[in-house]
């Protein structure tokens, strides 16, 4: 068993920036609403083109730097990690995703 497990373990180490872009984009358009509404709470005060321009500003430079930032972060955590714990990580990690997409009834 253990020469599968490890095979499978390397298929997913090749695999590693699309399943670090897959959590964090999945990550994003689960919670991206809520970032979305507390940055427009905390700009309310502010006249709307400079809210408009700030709102531009968190969607391309903001939204992009957080990206490529957890995406690396990710993959630094998952090279390091043993061929069983990388295979539960990465599977409990959607599912963990999955439940969390359900519970804010994006599904």
């Amino acid at each position: 068993m253990q020469p599968y497990i490890h095979q499978f373990a390397n298929f997913l180490r090749l695999h590693m920036d699309s399943i670090s872009v897959g959590l964090v984009a999945t990550l994003l358009i689960i919670y991206g609403e809520h970032i979305n509404g507390y940055f427009k709470k905390i700009t309310k005060s502010i006249p709307f083109l400079g809210r408009f321009a700030l709102f531009v500003l968190l969607c391309s430079a903001g939204y992009a730097f957080l990206s490529s930032q957890l995406v690396k972060l990710i993959k630094y955590f998952l090279h390091g990690q043993a061929d069983l714990a990388l295979i539960g990580i990465i599977a409990a990690a959607f599912i963990v995703l999955a439940f969390c997409a359900r519970s804010g009834k994006d599904i």
